[in-house]
């Protein structure tokens, strides 16, 4: 080998050897740091869970989703209990009129508000009506007044079961023919009629709107072979007539021997001298979530054609109680034509604010409807 092969060889020995000291020396560094890590891993207690900043940074990202989902969630449930509100007492005042309508199917006369609060004729005497007002429950009582109030006829179906001297018996064998056979007659008789706006904040009912309730007296049958026997005083004569269904307490037939046209004969109807039984002639709730609020407050008044007259009446002579003038059930009545014209007004909005009160930019919350109902009028007399 030549000089310059050797020292080529010896170049290449020299740096062969220093590069294995280097990895050397590297390799032990590294395994000095391995072992340095490890016995610290060891002596130093394993930390698990979130730090406080990680739970701080985590809330607030959680507020800053939740609060606008929480809103929206909230606002689409208020949303769908205010309309829920709306459609219950829309269709409640309309199934309120469309029971008032089938009542008065058979209604044979209305009154107006001179057959019920009475009328004075300064240049006739004799067309004086005398006014049905204080011939009705509690005249005097201030939480409720009349405002629909007619006469009627009602059917009697000779299976329907009836109450005689406190047994059941079946209307169709109240009558014996020949044999102890039931003659199962039907019957057609008269009841008085009467709708109330009633506001008495009962704890059963919204404290903050008033109700609808209907009240009924019936007519009995009269028969010669009644077992039921009662005193009544007819064009000033009093005497004793026999039942085969007694009436309901108080109740009087109405006299078409008075003189004067058909309004002032039933416009001066007087009850019978027994006072009424309101446990068994109950004043039953028809609809609750009327508006309470009064024409002095804002509600709409009112409002009938020239022909018609408003009951209940707001001024004059036995006028509704100030608290009852809300325009939100009122009827408007032509008796000449039989016509009633029949409006209510619901407050929706009551259902979920306390004291709810009528506001024309919220008129969608008191939904009002009406209905012209016509009676038979078939009496004959003029």
């Amino acid at each position: 080998m030549s000089t310059i092969e050797d020292c080529h060889f010896s170049k290449l020995q020299f740096v062969w050897v220093k590069t294995k000291k280097e990895k050397h020396s590297m390799k032990h560094i590294l395994i000095y740091l391995f072992k340095e890590r490890t016995q610290h891993n060891q002596s130093v207690p394993l930390q698990q869970g979130f730090t406080l900043i990680e739970l701080l940074v985590a809330m607030i990202v959680a507020t800053l989703v939740i609060t606008p989902l929480l809103t929206f969630m909230i606002n689409i449930l208020d949303t769908d209990r205010r309309e829920q509100a709306k459609t219950s007492s829309e269709q409640e005042v309309q199934g309120a009129l469309d029971y008032i309508a089938q009542d008065m199917e058979q209604a044979i006369y209305i009154y107006d508000a001179d057959g019920i609060y009475g009328k004075t004729d300064p240049t006739d005497s004799t067309k004086n009506i005398t006014g049905i007002i204080n011939q009705l429950p509690n005249p005097t009582d201030t939480t409720k007044v009349p405002v629909l109030v007619f006469w009627k006829r009602y059917f009697l179906d000779n299976n329907q079961n009836v109450t005689v001297n406190n047994q059941q018996q079946r209307v169709g064998c109240l009558v014996k023919l020949s044999g102890n056979i039931c003659n199962n007659q039907d019957y057609m008789l008269y009841s008085l009629v009467a709708y109330y706006l009633v506001k008495d904040n009962n704890p059963t009912w919204n404290s903050t709107t008033a109700r609808i309730e209907r009240w009924e007296i019936r007519d009995g049958i009269r028969d010669e072979g009644g077992s039921i026997t009662r005193t009544e005083t007819i064009n000033g004569t009093t005497k004793s007539v026999k039942y085969l269904l007694p009436p309901s307490p108080g109740f009087m037939p109405f006299n078409l021997s008075l003189e004067g046209d058909l309004k002032k004969k039933l416009g001066t109807w007087t009850k019978h001298s027994e006072s009424y039984n309101l446990t068994i002639n109950k004043q039953i709730p028809l609809i609750d979530f009327i508006d309470q609020t009064t024409t002095v407050q804002g509600a709409p008044p009112p409002a009938c054609n020239p022909d018609e007259q408003q009951i209940p009446r707001y001024s004059g002579t036995n006028s509704a109680p100030t608290a009852l003038q809300t325009g939100s059930f009122y009827v408007c009545v032509n008796s000449s034509k039989y016509v009633a014209q029949v409006f209510i007004r619901g407050n929706a909005k009551a259902r979920f604010v306390s004291g709810a009160e009528y506001q024309s930019n919220q008129s969608e919350y008191f939904p009002t409807a009406s209905i012209q109902i016509k009676a038979r009028g078939f009496l004959g007399v003029n």
